[in-house]
């Protein structure tokens, strides 16, 4: 591939907090050819904004291509890896060190600083990314509310033979 466009971003809620990366490959033209959007943890937004870039160089690599300009609207994350300044914090300075050296294995490479209303797909890919969870969450609080329900109508001894069998499952799973 010639040319590849990498559009990033990395939010927490809270901060530190959940966070997410949100990342889209996209051609010349503007034709998706990859997105990523997932959880990765706790940590701060300007981590997660760091975490996003490292992990579109990975991605961006799958398809080598010979130029690559990475997006992102977070305007500290972009001066630090274009060496405009320098950050003070060593797990930062850690951060972009990684990003570079990512960065530098692609023949041609920038990171550019665009305005937030211009990257809408990855900050789209973030918000993708909790929803889901969410979605996930509610999904196993609704199965513990039904086995709740189903556990209190039990008698002494059905209450221990689920126990019994729900000890059988966590071992089998293990």
């Amino acid at each position: 591939m010639e040319k590849l466009f990498v559009y990033v971003d990395g939010v927490a809620k809270g901060n530190p907090g959940e966070a997410a990366i949100g990342i889209a490959l996209t051609d010349p033209d503007g034709n998706v050819i990859d997105e990523v959007s997932r959880l990765i943890g706790r940590a701060t937004t300007d981590v997660a904004e760091y975490q996003a870039l490292i992990e579109a160089c990975k991605f961006a690599a799958i398809h080598n291509p010979r130029s690559v300009i990475f997006f992102t609207d977070n305007q500290k994350v972009a001066n630090h890896i274009n060496r405009v300044f320098e950050s003070r914090a060593p797990h930062i300075k850690h951060l972009v060190e990684m990003a570079v050296g990512l960065l530098n294995q692609f023949p041609r490479w920038r990171v550019n600083y665009v305005d937030p209303y211009a990257n809408v797909r990855a900050p789209r890919l973030v918000e993708r990314a909790f929803h889901q969870n969410v979605k996930v969450q509610v999904a196993r609080e609704r199965l513990e509310l039904i086995l709740r329900s189903r556990a209190a109508g039990l008698s002494d001894s059905g209450l221990q033979r689920l126990i019994d069998f729900a000890e059988r499952l966590q071992d089998e799973e293990a």
